[in-house]
C-alpha cells in the first residue's frame, strides 16, 4: 500500500483549495458560496481515500472487470460530484446540474474501466 507524507498531503490539500477559491473567484462567486466551495476539498480528498477502503489497491491487479468497473464509477461519481459543486452558480438549473454529474461520472467511469481493462489485457498477455 502506498503512503503518503503528512507534509505532501497537506501541500496537495492548500493547492487544491487554493485553486478552487480561484475557481470560485473567477466565477465571480459571493465570499459565502467561495467558502462553502473550499471547504468540500478536504472532504473530497477525504471521501477518496474512504473509497480505498472499500477496494483495496492491492486487489485490483487481480479483481474481475465487475469489481474494477464499481471502483472506477464510484471514484468517477466523487470526481464529477466534487466538479459540479465547485463550478455551480448560485443560480445553477438543477436538472442541468443531474445531467452534468450523470455524463461526467458515465464518461469518467467508463474510460477509466477501459484503461483497467487495457492494462489488465496487456499484464495477463505478459505472463
Amino acid at each position: 500500500m502506498h503512503t503518503t507524507s503528512t507534509t505532501t498531503a497537506l501541500l496537495v490539500s492548500i493547492v487544491l483549495m487554493a485553486g478552487v477559491a480561484a475557481t470560485s473567484w473567477f466565477l465571480g462567486d459571493a465570499a459565502s458560496l467561495t467558502v462553502a466551495k473550499t471547504a468540500i476539498v478536504p472532504l473530497y480528498l477525504l471521501a477518496t481515500k474512504g473509497l480505498r477502503t472499500y477496494f483495496p489497491d492491492n486487489a485490483a491487479v487481480d479483481a474481475n472487470m465487475w469489481e474494477v468497473a464499481k471502483f472506477q464509477f464510484a471514484d468517477a461519481a466523487l470526481l464529477a460530484g466534487f466538479v459540479v459543486i465547485i463550478v455551480a452558480h448560485a443560480d445553477s438549473a438543477a436538472a442541468r446540474m443531474v445531467m452534468d454529474f450523470i455524463w461526467m461520472t458515465a464518461l469518467i467511469g467508463g474510460a477509466l474501466t477501459g484503461i483497467t481493462w487495457l492494462q489488465q489485457k496487456r499484464r495477463n498477455n505478459a505472463k
